[in-house]
């Protein structure tokens, strides 16, 4: 057997009927010579993997965390599991990994297991907010460990909670546009009107937490983010990877990162705007779309338009009010956006480099509990039919 790039290469199943006849004398089938070789084969994927997961698990720490997206998703193995991954968005907006974890499945110790290890690197405040599917388990674990924290609850999986036990097709863009509106006004009047045409669809809602999933009744930042996209758009990611063994697995995910972190750290070191890229041209938009929009100034704090759309309170970037009544009194735009969105925040994030394990394996400093711990395969049983890939 030999182990090239992570990845235990062994004997065909051919070659094991071969070693079989030569060296025991006695023949077997092709299916057991393929039961036998698949057995070694993980059992030394396990061991190697105990030594190689430890001194890699250390290199996503590093991260810079804001508003998180946490999900779990199936791996497609032979021993299955479940990889935990906790996500967030840069200011320019792109995805940004800030930790993972393979566990057995999605269940209260494994998801309090997770969060507290992710404690050890992202603290515990009243401006962290996560946002997730709702999953029991997940949610008992940020109650416990995170209790400073805000948790909002994806829009688009309680929109399909609705569908599935209530038959609300109907009333699903209504609340849809319950959940986005930007002032609470207009949100009392859309779940006011989905109560009266069905009071059960609306004790379901309130009974799940409207501060949980109407952004303007949320009372962190959630920067008018509604759903777990993000999380689901890095399991897309890694629908591939998802079907190797713990090692490559990991390996890919560290090499994704390699390669986004790189990119986007050469990008933002040579932008020279003070917003980041989608950002400054989410402004340039309004400032063009709105050049006969008016605004009439009271004092040097006042303005004769409305400016309580409630858009700014929610997106943290100025809406077209705003802009306007910035540029009235000579403040650019740049000085009424969150810092999350400043170019200088975005180059922080990947000041960083995500690097590959340099240190050859003699070398590891490895715990006596990892180095001797006796680790065997579970069991496991193959579903019949063909495999699925996608859902």
């Amino acid at each position: 057997m030999h182990k090239y790039d992570g990845v235990i290469e062994g004997p065909k199943t051919n070659d094991v009927i071969q070693i079989m006849r030569m060296e025991h004398g006695c023949e077997i089938s092709k299916s057991l010579a393929w039961d036998a070789r698949s057995l070694q084969l993980a059992w030394l994927e396990i061991q190697i993997s105990l030594r190689f997961v430890w001194p890699m698990s250390t290199r996503f720490s590093d991260s810079h965390a804001t508003s998180s997206f946490v999900d779990g998703t199936f791996l497609k193995s032979k021993y299955k599991g479940v990889l935990l991954a906790v996500t967030a968005l840069d200011g320019n907006p792109n995805l940004y990994p800030v930790a993972f974890a393979v566990v057995d499945s999605e269940n209260d110790r494994s998801w309090d297991w997770f969060m507290r290890q992710l404690k050890v690197v992202v603290a515990d405040e009243h401006s962290l907010a996560f946002v997730s599917d709702g999953n029991a388990s997940l949610c008992k674990a940020i109650e416990n460990v995170y209790p400073l924290s805000q948790h909002g609850i994806c829009i688009q999986h309680l929109l399909n909670n609705v569908l599935t036990h209530y038959r609300g097709k109907g009333l699903a863009g209504l609340i849809a546009k319950a959940s986005k509106s930007y002032r609470v006004i207009d949100f009392q009047k859309r779940f006011q009107a989905v109560c009266n045409i069905s009071p059960a669809i609306g004790k379901y809602l309130t009974d799940a937490d409207i501060t949980k999933w109407a952004c303007c009744q949320f009372p962190g930042f959630r920067y008018d983010i509604r759903t777990t996209n993000p999380a689901e758009s890095i399991n897309s990611a890694l629908r591939t990877p998802r079907e190797y063994p713990v090692i490559p697995l990991l390996d890919s995910i560290r090499e994704m990162l390699t390669c986004w972190f790189f990119e986007r750290r050469t990008r933002s070191m040579k932008y020279t705007k003070p917003l980041t890229i989608v950002i400054e041209k989410k402004i340039d938009m309004r400032i063009n779309k709105d050049k006969t929009f008016l605004v009439q100034p009271v004092d040097e704090y006042r303005f004769l338009k409305n400016l309580l759309c409630g858009k700014y309170d929610l997106l943290k970037i100025p809406c077209r009010h705003a802009i306007k009544a910035g540029l009235t009194v000579s403040r650019a735009p740049s000085s009424l956006t969150d810092d999350m969105y400043m170019t200088s925040t975005w180059r922080t994030a990947y000041q960083e480099t995500i690097n590959p394990i340099g240190v050859p394996e003699d070398s590891w400093v490895v715990p006596n509990d990892v180095r001797n711990a006796n680790v065997v395969p579970p069991e496991s049983r193959r579903g019949a039919g063909r495999r699925r890939k996608r859902r």
